[in-house]
């Protein structure tokens, strides 16, 4: 496996920050027939579809969920850095400011609980409640 390792004969990393680093076999499940063979990049750390039709067949637990932590454990210099590169979106060559992210954010949150409360106000149910003084009130 290590041969096959340095040969990159599992493929490489579709990541750009990668530089085409090695790809390494991994299962998500170490139960047989759960998912079939997944390939990891030690560099980006992340886990991505094979390409190669003939993956498709083989079984994810054949490798397990351990088999790359494993490999660098028994060859530690082969362990690449981690990849501390990430893409910066720009526009006409300039960053985009943190403060229109958060909007966009806040945007996106705003739409999920005024979602919520339509859904919430449309199942809800008006109930009857009993006071302390012992009227009956109708709340919604």
């Amino acid at each position: 496996m290590l041969e096959k390792y340095k040969n990159c004969d599992f493929g490489r990393c579709p990541r750009v920050h990668c530089h085409l680093h090695a790809l390494l076999p991994i299962g998500l499940h170490d139960m047989p027939r759960q998912s079939t063979v997944k390939l990891y990049c030690p560099k980006c750390e992340d886990i991505y579809n094979p390409k190669s039709s003939r993956h498709s067949s083989i079984d994810g637990a054949y490798f397990g969920s351990s088999f790359p932590g494993m490999l660098f454990q028994v060859y530690p210099q082969l362990a690449p850095s981690k990849s501390s590169e990430r893409y910066v979106p720009k526009i006409f060559g300039f960053k985009i400011h943190e403060s229109a992210k958060l909007a966009r954010w806040q945007d996106k949150q705003r739409m999920l609980m005024e979602e919520r409360l339509k859904d919430d106000s449309s199942t809800h149910n008006p109930t009857n409640t009993t006071n302390n003084n012992g009227s009956v009130t109708k709340t919604t």
